[in-house]
């Protein structure tokens, strides 16, 4: 194994905007003369395992970089209250839930022993009276709210005088509309249990409506509650909100209505989030909103924590060298890659202004030679350099 090394040389240059273009080129220039070149017989090769691939290019929208945190999802938290005052006992067999349990729709995690007089029944019938019809007005209301949103998609999508918000305000109106039906349906059936319960003493099971992990333990086995008073919070986290803030000099400059990629602090890959609404108030720092976008998550994401969103903007897509993320090292502060130049020749070369890009970087063309790049096995060619360095050095 042969290794010839770099000749070190410095650059000093200014740039200007009328001559990047021949800077990129000169640096280039500079860099194929300096470079490393590592040679490796074919059985070398084959131990190293490594795998080449010619550099690919594609249209790379132009993105910004903004920050913000996770937030939770209000259709994902479900609150299992007593709807009559009693005391609250365990399930026969069952353990009371505790934080973190998971819990799974229909699942009986408790009971509650009310006192019914007469008075409370005819309260009761009279409630469910009253829901019944709430119920009702509920439906109504919900397929007024669907016709609305569908009507607003359709105009939005000819692109008619329609605006994202206001089809986001018709959005919400059905989702407000649909979760009333669920309530008053919840609330006339835990109502006509009681009633069938009959006499004091007998206990009303509450099941859990949503599948989750119990957030809060507001109430233990013996403990009298009133009515609606809280017992359990349960919450699924398979929906966040990703909450990016939006300063207003870049207000005019990105695509709110497109696809986001996120990434939470301490993660490695970026998640796809579409959008949702726009938040109610501005920032008192920025003086901007705040995007809503819905993200899914099957992994550890977890309200609050901080993520940075990469933005698409309003111009045009531009073509851009990919280079994905497994052939880049970094040496020397900057990243670099392997190239091969010739049939067990691999020349190493920097990431000249990379950009960001979902599974890898991004850089302009002509940076780099049309050579195969290394993909596979770019560490390992490093540590080969290094040792070289090493032995030369001592």
């Amino acid at each position: 194994m042969n290794i010839i090394p770099p000749q070190h040389r410095h650059w000093h240059c200014g740039l200007s905007a009328a001559v990047a273009a021949g800077v990129y080129v000169a640096l280039a220039s500079a860099v194929l003369q300096a470079a490393t070149v590592i040679h490796l017989t074919a059985a070398q090769q084959k131990t190293l395992n490594l795998q080449t691939s010619p550099l690919k290019t594609a249209a790379v929208q132009p993105m910004v970089t903004l920050y913000g945190q996770l937030q939770r999802n209000p259709d994902a938290l479900f609150t299992l209250s007593s709807p009559l005052a009693g005391v609250v006992f365990a399930m026969p067999g069952q353990p009371w839930p505790h934080l973190g349990q998971t819990v799974t729709q229909g699942q009986l995690v408790a009971g509650v022993k009310p006192v019914v007089s007469t008075t409370l029944r005819i309260t009761l019938a009279l409630e469910l009276t009253k829901v019944q019809a709430d119920l009702v007005a509920a439906k109504v209301a919900r397929t007024t709210a669907a016709a609305a949103y569908m009507r607003e998609k359709s105009l939005y999508r000819q692109n008619q005088a329609v605006s994202l918000r206001s089809l986001q305000q018709a959005q919400a109106a059905r989702a407000a509309a649909r979760s009333r039906v669920k309530s008053d349906q919840h609330s006339i059936a835990a109502i006509a249990r009681q009633l069938k319960a009959g006499a004091a003493g007998a206990m009303l099971p509450l099941p859990v409506f949503q599948t989750g992990l119990v957030t809060a333990v507001l109430a233990h086995p013996g403990a009298a509650v009133a009515a609606n008073q809280p017992i359990l919070k349960v919450e699924n986290f398979h929906t966040l909100l990703a909450a990016v803030a939006l300063p207003a000099a870049e207000s005019g400059k990105v695509a709110m209505a497109a696809p986001v990629h996120v990434q939470a602090l301490g993660h490695k890959h970026w998640l796809v989030a579409k959008p949702v609404t726009i938040g109610p108030a501005a920032s008192r720092q920025t003086r901007g909103l705040a995007i809503l976008y819905a993200i899914n998550n099957s992994g550890t994401l977890r309200p609050d924590m901080a993520i940075t969103a990469r933005v698409p903007t309003m111009a045009a897509a531009v073509r851009r060298t990919i280079i994905p993320r497994s052939a880049a090292v970094w040496w020397r502060g900057r990243r670099w890659v392997y190239l091969q130049q010739a049939q067990g020749v691999f020349v190493l070369r920097p990431l000249i202004h990379p950009v960001t890009v979902p599974g890898g970087f991004a850089v302009r063309p002509g940076t780099l030679p049309l050579q195969p790049i290394v993909i596979r096995g770019a560490q390992l060619l490093m540590t080969i350099q290094l040792q070289s360095t090493l032995k030369k050095s001592g």
